[in-house]
C-alpha cells in the first residue's frame, strides 16, 4: 500500500515537472544570487530584479540567454536596452513602475512573448507594429498615457486582455476599441469628457 501510494506520488511530481517546468524553476532575485546560480552550472530562466533602485537594465542580463521571465518594475528605468532582442526566449516581461516615456519597439523582436506588463509609465502609444508579437496574450498597459490605439491591435490572434486602466480615454474612444477587439477583455476606466489638444 505505502509503496503504492509512494510511486503515486511520484508519477504525480513528473507530471507536474513536465506539464509546467517554469513552476519549479527558482526566481532568482538579484544579479549576484543569479551569477553565483550560474557559476554553479544552473540555468537562470526566472530573474526577479522588483525594487532595486535602477536607472538602466543592468547589461549583466544579457549572459542569461535562457530567460523565460523577467521583471524589473518598481525601479527607476528610462529606456529597455536593445540588447534585450538577444533574450529570444522571453515569454514575461514586466517593467511596470518605472519612468519608460514610450513603448520599448525593442521587445517587437521578440517573438515568444506571452505576457506584457508595463504598467504605471509615461507611455503615451501602442507601435503600430504591435502585431509582430504573434503570441501576446496579455498586455499590461495601465495608468500611462496613451489615447492612440492601431488597428493592428486586432490581428493579435492570441490576445486575450489589453489592460488600460488609468488611461484617459473618451466614451467614443472605448467603443471603437471595443468594436476593434470584441472577443479580447479589455480592463477600461471611466471614459472623461475631457478636451484633448491634437
Amino acid at each position: 500500500m505505502k509503496r503504492a501510494l509512494f510511486l503515486g506520488v511520484v508519477v504525480w511530481l513528473f507530471s507536474v515537472v513536465i506539464c509546467f517546468p517554469q513552476m519549479t524553476a527558482p526566481m532568482y532575485e538579484s544579479i549576484e544570487d543569479a551569477q553565483i546560480a550560474s557559476e554553479n552550472g544552473l540555468q537562470i530562466t526566472r530573474l526577479d530584479l522588483t525594487k532595486q533602485k535602477l536607472t538602466k537594465v543592468p547589461e549583466e542580463i544579457k549572459a542569461y540567454k535562457d530567460l523565460v521571465e523577467l521583471r524589473l518594475d518598481k525601479n527607476r528605468i528610462v529606456a529597455i536596452p536593445a540588447w534585450i532582442s538577444e533574450l529570444s526566449k522571453l515569454e514575461l516581461l514586466s517593467a511596470e513602475r518605472n519612468k519608460l516615456d514610450e513603448f520599448p519597439l525593442v521587445i517587437l523582436t521578440l517573438e515568444n512573448l506571452r505576457y506584457v506588463y508595463l504598467g504605471d509609465n509615461l507611455i503615451s502609444n501602442i507601435p503600430i507594429d504591435i502585431d509582430h508579437l504573434e503570441n501576446l496574450e496579455w498586455l499590461g498597459l495601465w495608468s500611462n498615457l496613451i489615447r492612440n490605439f492601431p488597428a493592428s491591435l486586432s490581428n493579435i490572434q492570441n490576445l486575450q486582455t489589453l489592460d488600460l486602466l488609468h488611461n484617459d480615454m473618451t466614451y467614443l474612444e472605448q467603443t471603437w476599441l471595443r468594436e476593434l477587439l470584441p472577443d479580447v477583455i479589455l480592463e477600461l476606466s471611466e471614459p472623461c469628457n475631457c478636451l484633448f489638444d491634437e
